[in-house]
């Protein structure tokens, strides 16, 4: 009788023993479910890759062709939805005179327009700002210049950038005056609008 008193606390603690062990069976593999179903983290950017960033303001100081006395500059502003262009000119002959951005950066040659074409990276057609039509990116219309030889012009260009190596960038290009009038549009290819005046490299400003 002794005997079996003193197995019966054991007796007792054996299926209290084994529902532990399922219990805690269970909870694991709740907890590798969990793990397995949480939703992966993204990836963190690499810190060392570089960033590109476009310059918010360029300028063009402009040289006069020969015979010619002309002076100014153009200040061109980066915003969300294009460029900002604003120019200033001193000693022009009075008139309107057309604007344009040409493909190269290069002044050397103005007579033989080293400065090459407008800039046109969709190959439009040629037209003033207000025939409200697509035209050529680099197509800035006319500065109207007074008796006194002073004259300003503001003119938005949606699409362009002062980015590096794009095809919209006016960075680097050639800002050009020229000796008449831009008739637009009625004028393929180039508006008509005489020899150059003078021409300015657009560069980034401080650069």
């Amino acid at each position: 009788m002794s005997l079996h008193r003193s197995h019966w606390p054991l007796a007792v603690s054996w299926p209290l023993a084994v529902s532990w062990l399922l219990a805690v069976a269970c909870a694991g593999a709740s907890h590798n479910e969990a793990a397995e179903t949480a939703p992966s983290q993204p990836p963190k950017p690499d810190a060392t890759e570089p960033v590109v960033s476009v310059p918010m303001q360029a300028r063009a100081d402009l040289t006069a062709a020969d015979g010619s006395h002309i002076d100014g500059h153009a200040t061109f502003f980066q915003e969300p939805d294009g460029v900002l262009v604003q120019l200033e000119v001193q000693h022009a002959p009075p008139g309107n005179k057309g604007v344009h951005v040409h493909t190269h950066g290069d002044c050397s040659d103005l007579r033989h327009e080293s400065m090459g074409p407008h800039l046109a990276p969709r190959l439009e057609q040629h037209a003033l700002p207000s025939e409200g039509a697509e035209r050529h990116l680099g197509d800035l219309g006319n500065i109207s210049v007074g008796v006194d030889g002073t004259g300003s012009l503001e003119v938005k260009v949606p699409s362009a950038t002062l980015g590096a190596d794009t095809s919209t960038s006016f960075l680097g290009r050639a800002l050009v005056v020229h000796s008449g009038a831009d008739t637009g549009s009625s004028a393929q290819p180039a508006g008509n609008s005489g020899a150059p005046l003078a021409c300015g490299i657009i560069r980034e400003r401080g650069g």
